[in-house]
């Protein structure tokens, strides 16, 4: 026992007493003062705030019967027949208080007798622990018995356990079970993402045994989705597949139907909550060869892709970062400015959105895209072959047979003249003029493929007469004239003695005409300068032969070379490849031939999804290039090239899972978290992009969006915590207007009864118990088990005796007030 005083400073005022007795009058004074000085004393303690503290040798011990919806009536039944005997076993200095959690029966005369408090709660087994704590005083030497299941809808008990964990207070358990027979729900999640127009898959456990359950998704405009015959055998998973048709929070209606007989416990079957839809993928779509073909590409994709766009960029900027995906369909790099190229390609490395180029003759090497800006984030490369063109020539030999020619010069000559013949190609045509005084056509203009004919007519050349050129340079003029050749070349071989005449107005004229003049000195170089003088009126060459070790290398046209299409049309059989993620449910077996498509090398690091069988060029190839996606269609998704896929079912739902693996991931400027802490929401924001403007975000409740704060957690990590009701769902709104991403928590109870909590969130009693100090306790022991207590050496009683300072101030006051005021004797 002790006394206490929790304001002691006021005890300082008791040094007032003594100013009490100077100056009162010695008639009546000592009465006087002493009552004064009684009723400031009184006050003082009073004022000290004096407690009282005693012992009453109490043991609190508090059993908690769990007979909520979730165990079998059969075993509460049992348990609290024994709640009698449990608690006319504990010691005469015990205190017993008995805790009923979902039991409707009233109290009993044998509870009322035995227990010293009877509770009875409707909530759930986080309540109960909460009012089991209180029953024990702090301080105090106690225990509590909790028989139960572990299930609860909310379960909130870590703040109860550290309490008693603190105190020292055991938890003692005893485990309930369930209906033998009880076939129902207990969980349901999203996999994944949901948004418009895609699949959404809802994943659902059951517990239980039944050989024909049927499982169906219902939502505001009826069923969306439906499961038959299925087989549990105490815990099954299984999925269902929709497809939402909106945007938003989807209220949503999960119903097992159980077949008769197979459930020991019905109306627990149903599961309702909101699950978040997100909106559709943003894609800006350029594209311009084919007619309609945003809108065919809408048509296949479904609803889950927002297209924008049209047919031409219509702005050196584009504005990439503000789409989810960029799909450039048969769009030439001409018609996409550098600038927006440039943006398009930085925005794709640093993950702010995603690419899509699809096409044919406008699209890849073909388009332009074979170098430039798009080149280094495409997963393939651009394959142009080059094609050597050897253009068609019509080429005369002028060949001189005068006298001077005679002996070696001629033979020399008709070597130069086979050697230029040898150079052409058989759609060539060669003609053969000799002079030696006349001229004449020793062969005709005829294909240089008649080589055996153009050899005879060399053979039979000989030397002389005389040298009269310019005749022959007019008739080869005029023969030129009447055929249609790339190049027409006139070849003049002579020893330089010709005549005197109007040669340079006739060469200039077939210059330019396109005829080109060229001439060769044979044996010597005595008239040189003549020759090259026609041959630069000609636009041609001069050549000198001296002798047959000097023969030359005739020039007569310029090769070229061109790239040749890369586009390949035709059927072509196609087979699938790589990871079967891409493909989901599509069949890859027996895929339809595509009529066409551009032929390209696949980068080293990219995934090829789809090729061709013949050749194994790429069809369909995707990376991952920087932050960002790119992927690559080799063919016109809505044109010729899939002409025979437009009747094949897997198309549509393929091009639909290409273009949203595609698109950007970390397009946002923050991502969002949403999670419980204890009884509060909290919602992490992380910031993905450099510069981005502060977060936003909204709780809706009630019919109504309120606004979150947010409190910065470290650079780049901001926190928003409110109060939340763990009965009800959390539903947040999370960026700017107009793109906000929907986030979902369920409620803790998930809204359903507690015959729907799933046991792997229960309460594991025998941690429960250990971390506490308890035990674990069987159903059929609790009649003889006497539960151990803990906590502080004794039980503690405390008596505030405030009040009483306060009146005995009052008592001595009145008194001293009758004291002076009561009639006095007279006296003589």
């Amino acid at each position: 026992m002790a006394l206490q005083f929790l304001s002691p400073g006021w005890l300082f005022a008791a040094l007032v007493v003594p100013l009490l007795w100077i100056g009162v009058r010695a008639r009546g004074g000592a009465m006087h003062r002493t009552l004064r000085s009684a009723a400031l004393l009184a006050l003082v303690f009073a004022m000290a705030r004096p407690v009282w503290w005693g012992t009453d040798g109490l043991t609190h011990s508090v059993l908690v019967v769990d007979a909520s919806a979730s165990i079998d009536p059969a075993a509460v039944a049992a348990l609290e027949a024994q709640t009698g005997e449990w608690a006319s076993q504990l010691p005469a200095d015990s205190r017993a208080v008995l805790i009923r959690l979902g039991s409707s029966e009233g109290e009993s005369d044998v509870e009322r007798e035995l227990f010293d408090e009877v509770v009875s709660l409707n909530g759930g087994l986080t309540e109960a622990l909460e009012v089991a704590v209180q029953r024990v005083p702090a301080g105090a030497r106690g225990s509590i018995t909790v028989a139960t299941d572990g299930l609860a809808a909310v379960p909130n008990w870590a703040e109860s356990a550290q309490v008693l964990a603190a105190r020292g207070v055991p938890v003692h358990t005893v485990r309930l079970e369930g209906p033998a027979l009880d076939l129902r729900p207990v969980r349901w999640e999203a996999i994944g993402e949901w948004r418009v127009g895609e699949e959404a898959r809802l994943a659902v456990e059951v517990l239980g045994r039944s050989d024909a359950l049927a499982i169906s998704l219902e939502g505001t405009g009826g069923e969306l989705a439906r499961l038959d015959g299925l087989v549990v055998d105490g815990r099954g998973r299984f999925e269902l597949v929709f497809e939402p048709s909106e945007a938003g929070f989807l209220p949503l209606t999960l119903q097992a139907e159980v077949p008769e007989g197979a459930d020991g416990r019905p109306g627990n079957e149903r599961l309702t909550g909101h699950f978040a839809v997100q909106d559709p993928l943003r894609v800006l779509y350029l594209g311009g060869r084919h007619a309609a073909g945003r809108e065919r590409l809408g048509e296949l994709v479904g609803a889950g892709f927002q297209l924008e766009g049209g047919p031409k960029a219509e702005a050196t900027a584009l504005d990439a970062s503000a789409y989810d995906l960029v799909v450039l369909d048969d769009f030439a790099s001409e018609s996409l400015p550098q600038g927006a190229q440039e943006e398009l390609r930085d925005a794709v490395l640093a993950g702010a959105t995603g690419l899509f180029m699809s096409g044919g003759q406008a699209a890849f090497g073909s388009g332009g895209y074979s170098e430039g800006a798009l080149a280094e984030v495409l997963p393939v490369e651009a394959v142009q072959k080059e094609e050597k063109r050897d253009p068609s020539t019509s080429l005369v030999v002028v060949i001189d047979t005068s006298g001077s020619m005679g002996g070696e010069r001629v033979q020399l000559a008709k070597e130069v003249a086979r050697l230029a013949v040898g150079r052409l190609l058989p759609h060539d045509k060669v003609g053969i003029v000799e002079f030696y005084g006349a001229k004449r056509w020793a062969a005709p203009l005829q294909p240089a493929s008649n080589r055996i004919e153009l050899q005879r007519a060399l053979n039979r050349m000989d030397a002389g007469g005389g040298t009269v050129i310019l005749p022959a340079i007019e008739e080869s003029f005029y023969g030129l004239q009447n055929v249609q050749t790339r190049y027409k070349h006139v070849l003049v071989l002579t020893d330089g003695g010709v005549e005197r005449g109007a040669f340079e107005p006739l060469i200039r004229r077939m210059a330019d005409k396109g005829i080109t003049v060229s001439t060769v000195l044979i044996g010597g170089a005595a008239h040189s300068e003549f020759l090259v003088n026609i041959a630069n009126w000609g636009k041609g060459r001069f050549y000198s032969v001296p002798d047959r070790f000097s023969l030359p290398e005739i020039l007569l046209k310029q090769p070229t070379t061109s790239k040749l299409p890369a586009y390949r049309p035709g059927i072509h059989t196609v087979e699938s490849s790589g990871p079967a993620r891409w493909w989901g449910d599509v069949e890859r077996e027996g895929l339809p031939p595509i009529d066409g498509y551009v032929e390209t090398k696949a980068r080293a690091e990219a995934e090829v999804l789809l090729k061709t069988a013949d050749g194994g060029h790429p069809v369909l190839a995707t990376w991952r290039t920087g932050l960002g996606r790119s992927t690559a269609m080799m063919t016109e998704p809505t044109g010729a090239g899939t002409a025979s896929w437009s009747d094949w079912e897997g198309y549509g739902p393929l091009l639909a899972r290409l273009l949203a693996s595609s698109a950007a991931d970390t397009r946002r400027e923050w991502s969002f978290e949403l999670e419980r802490d204890g009884l509060r929401a909290r919602l992490v924001a992380t910031r993905l992009l450099p510069g981005a403007r502060p977060p936003a975000a909204r709780e809706w409740r009630d019919g109504q969006l309120r606004e979150l704060h947010f409190d910065s957690l470290a650079d780049g990590l901001l926190e928003a915590r409110w109060v939340a009701d763990p009965a009800s769902e959390v539903l947040v709104l999370a960026g700017p207007a107009g793109d906000e991403v929907r986030l979902a928590l369920s409620s803790l109870a998930d809204a359903h009864p507690e015959s729907n909590v799933d046991p792997a969130r229960g309460l594991d009693l025998a941690r429960f118990a250990a971390a506490t100090g308890g035990r674990e306790v069987t159903a059929a022991s609790l009649a003889a088990f006497r539960p151990p207590a803990g906590g502080a050496a004794v039980d503690i009683d405390r008596t505030r005796l405030a009040p009483l300072g306060l009146l005995a101030a009052l008592l001595f006051y009145l008194a001293d007030v009758y004291y002076r005021r009561r009639p006095r004797a007279r006296t003589r």
